[in-house]
């Protein structure tokens, strides 16, 4: 199943998915970034305020951090353009030299919209992706790729998702031209080897099994449950349709998972471009020529949006826990939008900025009521994302640590944001741009998802503008239009018995919770 929430991250990697993120429900398939230097910032050493100082000891250390000067902000995001390579018509991408280390990193994705026309094959889908790198190829056995991989330290994997297919490579650059080749085989010959099929299969039985053994991820499924109507990208196998896959369902469902005609990659690392451009006009060539003389229908549907139900209320699913699991929410905006800035940085100065926030410092500073509590603005370009605030409190508060909540929301949507806090929302988003480029392989990867998400090479110029020019009406405007108590869809896992200051509520039974 394709769920369309992820747990809210700490502020630094909200931040970053403010900036770039999609918040499509991809799993991601790129190896881990291999360091490199970041981008430069413009900017000397941190400086101690003026002091005498003894030159044979070197400066003497300022009396306290508040005397620390600090240089002047300064940073020019990369620019895509510069980075962008064409290979063929419908293929291009970004090559992103870096000769410190002898190491290649390649992504490539193929934009491929497609979901499962049945539940049945929803159970398959699911696997397909995988299953191209666990099942080897006709020219490669499973075990034989695993052998083959693990001897010349290398790494090749395979996904397949609602929006985009994608493979990577991470390697020595020595052998990048042999695991290309490795690649293509394993991509336009699968093998589907049975025994790994079971492997996988197994593994998807034991997670449907346990898909409701803690409270975050009974209200998950209740967060989806409460907030969109059924979909095909929400679909729920049962454990019988996960038993019943075959290898059969592999070959007949994976024939249009490489073959789209819009591919976009990412190469990183210890590469001369020209070559390299060189190597992947050849490649492309032989992987588009295998995938027109095996091109057949596609056996899938195309997705459609999301759609929010729309009725607002508590929904409560009855859990025996200590800790009350909370999630509210309510329908924000598909990107591009004009409101996203503004709510972003709105979002930062009411939960989203850690222990900045509003929330946090009334609902766990002030009242001792939550380990964590913080607000999220999702970020979506295919969808219309959700606006979201989540906390754990134990059950005898949750009444009261809600309550906490709207009262803050009320006070931000009348009273506006102080001029520091707006200063600082603006701060620490702006100088959280550098740590999305901070290594050759996240930007290139960065702009090839931009590409594929139409987004603008102006991009990153246009956000430190558009969070610069936020206003404090805009803020009380966009909390009072996001964040409204009468619009919010509240699910909550706890014990109904002690939940009775919560009432009115909705009990929604458990075994309800799958999407069918």
């Amino acid at each position: 199943m394709r769920k369309v929430y992820s747990s809210l991250f700490g502020l630094v990697s909200g931040v970053a998915c403010i900036v770039a993120c999609s918040s499509a429900p991809e799993p991601s398939a790129e190896p881990v970034a291999q360091p490199a230097p970041a981008p430069a910032v413009e900017s000397a050493p941190v400086q101690a305020a003026a002091a005498p100082a003894d030159t044979a000891k070197g400066p003497v250390l300022p009396a306290s951090y508040k005397d620390i000067v600090y240089p002047e902000y300064k940073y020019v995001a990369p620019y895509p353009k510069d980075y962008r390579v064409e290979i063929a018509e419908g293929i291009s991408g970004y090559i992103v030299p870096d000769s410190s280390l002898p190491l290649v990193n390649l992504s490539v994705y193929f934009d491929n919209p497609e979901v499962a026309s049945t539940i049945k094959d929803a159970a398959a889908s699911g696997m397909v992706g995988a299953m191209f790198r666990r099942g080897g190829s006709t020219h490669l056995s499973a075990h034989a790729l695993d052998d083959t991989l693990e001897f010349i330290s290398a790494g090749l994997s395979t996904s397949s998702g609602t929006w985009i297919s994608s493979f990577s490579i991470d390697c020595l650059s020595k052998d990048f031209a042999s695991m290309l080749d490795m690649a293509g085989k394993v991509i336009s010959s699968p093998a589907f080897d049975a025994k790994q099929l079971e492997i996988v299969k197994t593994n998807y039985v034991t997670s449907h099994e346990q898909r409701y053994d803690t409270p975050a991820k009974v209200l998950s499924a209740l967060r989806t449950k409460v907030n969109y109507a059924p979909n095909p990208r929400l679909w729920d196998p049962t454990l019988e349709e996960y038993k019943k896959v075959s290898v059969n369902d592999m070959k007949r469902l994976s024939v249009s998972t490489f073959a789209s005609k819009h591919i976009v990659f990412a190469l990183s690392g210890d590469v001369k471009r020209d070559s390299a451009v060189a190597m992947l006009k050849e490649f492309f060539a032989t992987l588009r020529k295998s995938a027109d003389a095996k091109a057949k229908p596609s056996p899938y549907s195309a997705p459609q949006p999301l759609v929010f139900l729309n009725k607002p209320g508590t929904y409560v699913v009855d859990k025996d826990i200590t800790q009350a699991n909370i999630s509210m929410n309510q329908p924000f905006v598909k990107r591009p939008h004009a409101d996203y800035y503004p709510t972003a940085v709105a979002n930062f100065i009411l939960g989203g900025g850690s222990f900045a926030s509003r929330l946090m410092t009334r609902v766990r500073s002030d009242e001792g009521l939550a380990y964590h509590i913080s607000s999220r603005a999702g970020n979506d370009y295919r969808d219309t994302a959700m606006i979201s605030i989540s906390l754990q409190t134990k059950v005898e508060s949750a009444a009261f640590a809600l309550k906490l909540v709207f009262e803050e929301i009320e006070k931000l949507a009348k009273d506006g944001p102080t001029e520091e806090e707006l200063a600082m929302a603006k701060k620490t988003l702006v100088e959280s741009l550098p740590g999305l480029f901070d290594s050759p392989s996240s930007t290139a990867a960065i702009f090839a998802g931009d590409e594929l998400l139409g987004k603008s090479p102006d991009h990153y110029l246009d956000y430190v503008k558009e969070i610069n020019a936020v206003t404090a009406d805009q803020v009380k405007a966009m909390i009072k239009k996001y964040y409204a108590k009468e619009k919010m869809t509240i699910s909550v896992v706890g014990p109904v018995a002690k939940l009775e200051a919560l009432k009115p509520f909705t009990v929604v039974p458990l075994d309800s919770l799958d999407i069918r």
